[in-house]
């Protein structure tokens, strides 16, 4: 298991505390619009979410009062996990620098603890930023994957890989 500590070490952004995700902090957040159709269209969304905060694989990032980022990582078996990230929208514009440097340490860190030898994300093909972002945080493009999200809009798959 992967501690709040742990995170808060790895990611090693000023003034703000890294907590166990849950459900009830999306309120706090202005979620970008696709975020926020994609979570409404799954019925299960929130019972994910605390499940990932309750086993130790979900982490949410607390700081300018705002729940700035909520993320996780979902092992779906020996070797491999599937990574989720939601941001908030006024506070990624604040700390954008700090909390881009903090995932790219995060995740620079998370493989080995994990001892993952793949790990991928699922970025919207409409979310220009996040396509940005993920080869930012060496990622890889692997695929396009057709009427994937819950919209049924088209999602890519970037990987990253530990030897």
């Amino acid at each position: 298991m992967v501690t709040c500590d742990d995170v808060h070490r790895w990611i090693n952004v000023p003034n703000v505390r890294v907590v166990p995700c849950n459900s009830s902090q999306f309120q706090l957040m202005k979620l970008y619009p696709d975020a926020e159709r994609n979570k409404n269209l799954l019925p299960t969304y929130d019972e994910q979410i605390d499940a990932f905060g309750n086993m130790g694989f979900g982490w949410t990032v607390i700081g300018d009062g705002r729940c700035l980022a909520m993320f996780g990582v979902a092992q779906l078996y020996p070797g491999v996990a599937e990574a989720w990230l939601m941001v908030d929208t006024i506070g990624i514009k604040k700390r954008k620098m700090q909390l881009t440097k903090g995932a790219r340490r995060f995740f620079k860190h998370i493989g080995p603890a994990l001892d993952l030898r793949r790990l991928h994300i699922m970025v919207s093909v409409a979310h220009k930023e996040a396509v940005a972002w993920a080869r930012l945080l060496d990622f890889q493009f692997e695929a396009t994957l057709k009427q994937y999200a819950p919209d049924g809009s088209d999602s890519l798959v970037y990987a990253r890989f530990y030897d």
